[in-house]
């Protein structure tokens, strides 16, 4: 018999380059790859849980999600609730039922050079076109405002970011923001914003763009500030119900609904102790970053660190081929994400995640030193 045909949309996309090379690790590698919280679920989570699945009333919700996490993500936001929230599973889904309520075929989405991977494939898969504008390695990955307008023509749509940035740790300026926010506003084109990592901060929260006039909406979730990647809660949000408005349309036919329990824990994360337990998981963040760079400075002084200011990642400059580090490092049970896969500007680059025990991280740098060493 001759094999069933794959649809058009799925030929040439294979698991992403993070996965293969996670396939390629033994299996008790230490993992400082997974973009992952690798800390427990806070107990008031868990214990929320555990309370209703004892009353054993679990059933669908409204499509764009229960009316009461709704209005805690509207409070979280503080802005109006006005048919302008929509909860999906995760933040990933919100990303992608955002893209496929709004691009067309041939229709241009800007992104950044390096950014989150999926974005690119997301947007291959609804026929839309992946224009990539440089953030600039060589100014602590600033964005090259002349590169970002000579980007856009007729057919942009999108500008899709990710802010604060996966992989690179940073946020952008405000003052960049404006001026992206500006130019979008006279072209008309849709701002959609990744801020899964906003309250990962180190010392500042950053801004939404919610606060920012123009078409947009903003996506976040709980998977990172809560340790709540398996619950699969996220959302999209604007001040314009009608970006939302498609959304919600599509959600209900991808997934009818995030799923009940996780909606329900999700009003108590953003309750004034879900908040309280949140900041705790922040703070022991900053304590992981603290350490780990205090490994980095005693063990491999010479390396250039970017400063992240929200997200458990450090992107680190090793000027040799990062895809070779990488591969060696996987040879010898460490797991770290090689820049390249985000885009062309982070080659020479790699992303490590500290959200891991200490011991972990210890025995993962002293093997990174060491293969560093036989490299160079």
């Amino acid at each position: 018999m001759k094999p069933i045909k794959y649809a058009n949309r799925i030929n040439g996309l294979e698991k992403s380059a993070l996965r293969q090379l996670f396939d390629k690790a033994p299996h008790d590698a230490i993992n400082l790859g997974l973009g992952e919280i690798q800390f427990p679920t806070p107990k008031i989570i868990t214990d929320a849980a555990i309370d209703i699945i004892k009353q054993g009333n679990i059933s669908y919700t409204p499509n764009a999600g229960l009316p009461e996490l709704q209005n805690a993500i509207a409070g979280y936001y503080k802005i109006k609730l006005n048919e302008n929230i929509c909860v999906t599973t995760g933040a990933e889904e919100a990303i992608f039922a955002s893209l496929f309520s709004f691009i067309n075929p041939g229709d241009e989405v800007l992104i950044a050079n390096p950014t989150y991977i999926a974005y690119k494939t997301i947007i291959k898969m609804l026929g839309g076109i992946a224009v990539e504008f440089d953030l600039d390695p060589e100014s602590n990955f600033e964005l090259d405002r002349d590169d970002f307008i000579n980007k856009i023509t007729l057919r942009t749509k999108i500008l899709l970011l990710n802010n604060p940035s996966n992989p690179t740790g940073r946020c952008f300026s405000e003052d960049e923001i404006n001026f992206m926010v500006s130019k979008c506003n006279e072209k008309n084109i849709l701002i959609i914003v990744d801020e899964i990592y906003r309250d990962l901060y180190i010392d500042k929260k950053p801004i939404t763009l919610l606060k920012k006039n123009g078409k947009i909406i903003v996506i976040s979730g709980l998977s990172k500030s809560h340790c709540m990647s398996g619950w699969r809660i996220g959302w999209a949000v604007s001040n314009n119900p009608d970006l939302i408005k498609p959304i919600i349309i599509s959600h209900q036919y991808i997934c009818t609904c995030a799923p009940y329990i996780s909606q329900v824990v999700a009003i108590s994360a953003l309750s004034a102790k879900g908040i309280e337990a949140q900041n705790d998981v922040r703070l022991k963040l900053k304590t992981k970053r603290d350490y780990v760079l205090k490994l980095f400075e005693q063990f491999l002084p010479d390396l250039t660190i970017l400063n992240n200011t929200s997200s458990p990642y450090l992107f680190i400059n090793v000027k040799i081929d990062d895809l070779l580090l990488v591969n060696e490092l996987i040879k010898n049970g460490v797991i770290v994400m090689p820049g390249v896969i985000f885009g062309s500007n982070g080659k020479f680059w790699f992303r490590l995640n500290y959200a891991i025990d200490k011991k972990k991280l210890a025995k993962g740098i002293h093997k990174i030193k060491k293969i560093i060493m036989l490299l160079n």
